[in-house]
């Protein structure tokens, strides 16, 4: 008798949990619940990966006509990169080396393209002839292999000093174009 009693009793305690199960589950069911922020993900694209240390590089017939590399770098679902204490080396047929370095930069990983800006120091190209350029921002394009500034910037070489806004050129610096205020010394 006392086991059909607990019999009842189990029976009527599931009973009563499915009803309320039940009951619940219509009153929700369209409900809008806002999750709490802490659980939601933040707006934006989703970081998947943050490192010390990146390499990037691209290469065509067989030889890496550029290299990329930083120190810090976060990867994201959108397959950019933010990237921290970055130089772009790019090596050309014929040997001659160009570098170009910056503190922060973002980079479309899929295309190679990337933007970088100053931090404390300003953006520099250095090439293996013996040419600086700096100023405040460049985009590299990776495709026509070109840099471009809107900014100001300074070019400094063994024969030839040139300034001016807004800069564009070939990674080899042998097609260049100013677009204002250009001012050039040239020594012999």
């Amino acid at each position: 008798m006392i086991k059909v009693f607990r019999l009842i009793g189990t029976l009527a305690v599931l009973f009563t949990l499915a009803a309320v199960l039940y009951v619940s589950y219509r009153l929700l069911r369209e409900a809008d619940v806002a999750i709490p922020s802490l659980y939601r993900p933040a707006p934006g694209s989703r970081l998947l990966i943050s490192m010390d240390g990146f390499r990037f590089l691209r290469s065509e017939d067989g030889r890496v006509s550029w290299r990329m590399t930083a120190r810090k770098a976060d990867l994201y679902e959108t397959r950019e990169a933010q990237l921290k204490d970055v130089e772009i080396i790019f090596n050309s047929p014929d040997g001659k080396r160009v570098a170009l370095v910056g503190e922060v930069a973002r980079m479309d990983t899929r295309s190679g393209d990337a933007s970088i800006s100053h931090g404390a120091r300003e953006v520099r190209i250095i090439t293996s002839d013996g040419y600086l350029m700096t100023t405040s921002s460049l985009a590299w394009n990776a495709g026509e292999r070109l840099v471009r500034t809107d900014d100001a910037f300074r070019v400094l070489g063994k024969d030839v000093y040139v300034e001016g806004k807004g800069f564009s050129a070939d990674v080899d610096m042998r097609n260049m174009a100013v677009e204002s205020n250009v001012k050039a010394v040239l020594q012999e």
